[in-house]
């Protein structure tokens, strides 16, 4: 019984973390170029009942609930939404933009969302393309990218990718970083960048809606378990009076 009280307040915790990665997703339903997050589980150690000889029917084991094994990021591409904005970009297929963070990093985002940067450049202002925090945008050499008075055009864009893209890290504001699991960064020089659009979010309200039910009734039935096999403890214990 006391195996039973862990395994089902082990399974309230997991569905409680099921949960806020729910949650974090609906609430990035309208984040442009957001990529949905989903829980992967697994089971716990099993413990032996009853060990048999050889020649007899196999162990008895009892599993111990389970646990958050890892947080799986779906890179699949959202619906292209027309702004009709010329500093609006949208990614048609794979790839990233990099961006140059403040402290010297480069970053990755399908966010394409940028705005213009008036900078002062060796005694005459330089107008550069930056994100909705300030960050450079890169080009294909890895440096800022000016624009002039003919306006920007999408081949001027420093498109990457990596040989796996569930491996980047995410780190806030839209935005990952590369990692070991990742692979390194890679210029896609054939990438299909289409102005005057933006990527919405790729997470799909009905399916999240139905993850949360279910998370719910599975929080609620260990939530019981856990009553019943405290109920039974109780009874056990008074049995000695």
């Amino acid at each position: 019984m006391i195996r039973a009280l862990y395994s089902s307040a082990s399974s309230m915790v997991t569905q409680q973390q099921n949960m806020d990665i729910i949650s974090n997703n609906i609430a990035n339903t309208n984040t442009t170029g957001y990529k949905k997050v989903r829980a992967a589980f697994q089971d716990l150690l099993y413990s032996a009942m009853e060990v048999r000889r050889d020649g007899q029917n196999t162990n008895l084991q009892v599993g111990n609930a389970s646990r958050l094994a890892a947080t799986q990021r779906n890179f699949e591409q959202g619906a292209l939404q027309q702004t009709d904005r010329p500093l609006d970009f949208a990614i048609d297929g794979p790839g990233f933009f990099a961006v140059l963070h403040q402290d010297g990093t480069v970053r990755y985002t399908r966010d394409g969302s940028f705005k213009i940067s008036s900078e002062l450049v060796g005694g005459q202002y330089v107008n550069r393309l930056v994100t909705a925090q300030g960050e450079y945008v890169l080009d294909y050499n890895g440096q800022p990218i000016e624009v002039d008075d003919y306006g920007l055009l999408p081949y001027r864009l420093g498109i990457v990718d990596f040989p796996n893209p569930e491996g980047l890290a995410a780190v806030g504001n839209n935005q990952f970083v590369e990692t070991e699991a990742s692979g390194p960064p890679m210029y896609a020089g054939m990438a299909n960048v289409r102005q005057g659009f933006l990527e919405a979010s790729n997470v799909d309200m009905a399916e999240e809606v139905t993850q949360m039910i279910l998370a719910q009734r599975v929080y609620q039935l260990s939530s019981r378990m856990l009553q019943a096999a405290d109920e039974m403890e109780r009874i056990a214990n008074n049995l000695r009076r």
